[in-house]
């Protein structure tokens, strides 16, 4: 019995280790030319996603990828065929030289303003204070005497 016991442990260990390896389809090469394209069933993530249990799309993607790298298909050819597939949206579209430069841009034009604005408060001149008639901080002064 104890021999039994001990052959089912080391057979459900073995399934666990197998289960935890990586799929062929997963491997850095292909997981670069994924990044180049966006997943088409939603989830507005590119095809190199790691969400669990697996994107079904991004993992036939991935099949369909690891078939063309094995048939001597280079990175471009690769995305040639996919833009062929699915068209150009497939295609992740990193930002331009105004897409890393703008934001940078807008920073600068509102500290800009920002400063203007400041500037052009502190030379306000106070506006002046009203003459306060001498009789009337007397009468004031006689008042709070008698408060004590």
């Amino acid at each position: 019995m104890k021999e039994w016991k001990v052959s089912f442990l080391i057979a459900v260990l073995t399934v666990i280790a197998f289960a935890q390896t990586t799929p062929p389809w997963d491997t850095r090469e292909i997981n670069a030319i994924a990044a180049k394209l966006n997943c088409n069933c939603g989830c507005k993530q590119h095809m190199d996603c790691q969400m669990q249990p697996g994107c079904p799309e991004c993992k036939r993607n991935k099949q369909k990828m690891m078939t063309m790298l094995q048939s001597d298909m280079n990175e471009s050819q690769i995305l040639d065929q996919f833009v062929k597939e699915q068209g150009k949206d497939v295609l992740v579209v990193p930002p331009g030289s105004m897409g890393v430069v703008g934001p940078y841009v807008a920073l600068t034009i509102g500290l800009g303003l920002v400063i203007l604005v400041m500037r052009r408060y502190l030379r306000q001149k106070p506006a002046p204070v009203p003459e306060v008639d001498q009789a009337t901080l007397d009468k004031i002064e006689k008042e709070t005497a008698n408060l004590d």
